[in-house]
């Protein structure tokens, strides 16, 4: 799961609901756009009513002469710190 994109993930999860009798979800992606500043694949299926986002953890570096982070494939640690709590 640490290198899996917001699809493949959403995928596992209709799988796993799947083999416990559940119905799967529709899933929407929202597609990768370096251009536009959105580096990484978002996966969104509707579970008990509750909109979830899927995508995969991450790390952020910047450089001196850009606002645009580089994004890379992130552990829990390196994607909690990023965030601004």
């Amino acid at each position: 799961l640490d290198n899996m994109l917001g699809l493949k993930f959403a995928e596992h999860v209709n799988d796993w609901l799947a083999a416990k009798g559940e119905s799967p979800h529709k899933i929407g992606v929202i597609a990768r756009n370096p251009d536009q500043s959105k580096h990484l694949e978002t996966a969104t299926v509707k579970l008990m009513g509750v909109s979830v986002d899927f995508v995969n953890l991450r790390t952020e570096t910047y450089t001196e002469d850009s606002r645009i982070p580089k994004i890379d494939i992130g552990t829990p640690k390196e994607d909690a710190e990023r965030r601004d709590f």
